[in-house]
């Protein structure tokens, strides 16, 4: 059984496009709720995590923002800079870890 959406969530997660071919960007997301950019980023990040709804993302322009996966295919696509993300992430915690201090 899934979790019922809250207020908030249940808001955003209607004015997210299904499938990748007209993602909604931030700003759009920010003018449809009358949000700031902050709780919007935060909501998506619940309806993820809490909800297990399939949000991805698109950072290419001019098509960039925020959909419901479809397929296999959106999935992969979603994933991507997420696993770079956190590949570089892994990078600085590394490099900060084992960095010699006090010079």
């Amino acid at each position: 059984m899934s979790k019922k959406l809250d207020h908030s969530a249940e808001t955003l997660l209607k004015f997210i496009p299904v499938g990748m071919e007209q993602p909604r960007p931030l700003k759009e997301l920010v003018n449809l709720t009358g949000w700031n950019s902050r709780k919007v980023r935060l909501t998506i990040n619940r309806l993820i995590v809490e909800y297990k709804q399939p949000i991805g993302a698109v950072y290419e322009q001019p098509n960039n923002g925020y959909f419901l996966i479809e397929d296999e295919k959106e999935r992969a696509r979603a994933l991507a800079p997420l696993l770079s993300q956190v590949g570089e992430m892994s990078k600085r915690i590394n490099t900060i870890s084992t960095a010699e201090l006090g010079k």
